[in-house]
This record gives C-alpha cells, sequence and structure tokens, in this order.
C-alpha cells in the first residue's frame, strides 16, 4: 500500500493480490498510477490503464471512499501485449 497526493487530495494505491506478489516494492508503479491518476480523478472514471513500455498494461480501479483508493488489479506483462 502505498499513500499519496492527487490533485492536493491524499489517496491510496493499493497492489491487488496477483499483481502484489510480483510488484510489491516496485515504487515506479505506485509513482506512475499516481501521475496518470490524475487524469482519470478529474474526468471522474471509475477504471483506467497505463501503458508503460517497461511494465506493460497497467489496470487499475478506482474506489470512491473518505480517501479515495485506486486498486491495480492486473498488469499485463510488456511481452503480451500487441498493437
Amino acid at each position: 500500500m502505498y499513500r499519496g497526493k492527487i490533485a492536493g487530495k491524499e489517496v491510496i494505491v493499493r497492489l491487488g493480490n496477483r499483481v502484489s506478489r510480483r510488484y510489491f516494492y516496485d515504487n515506479k508503479i505506485y509513482n506512475m498510477v499516481l501521475s496518470y491518476g490524475e487524469t482519470a480523478f478529474k474526468k471522474g472514471q471509475e477504471t483506467f490503464c497505463i501503458y508503460n513500455d517497461r511494465v506493460g498494461l497497467i489496470v487499475a480501479e478506482v474506489e470512491k471512499h473518505d480517501i479515495p483508493i485506486i486498486r491495480i488489479d492486473y498488469i499485463i506483462e510488456n511481452e503480451n501485449v500487441y498493437e
């Protein structure tokens, strides 16, 4: 779990069970989700995807609570992403 700020508001970024086993200590994923998540928050999206050359496709969901939670459910590795 990682706490950060999006547009001046505190949010929590949490990895889903499948993702946490492999990427638990990868702060780059947390920071990437925080930076791209700001656009999703502004648009009011409940789910969003981020593509990164190094990691692959990150699928995240926004849970609206007192402190919003961005849950990363899936990471589709780069070698499995096709154009």
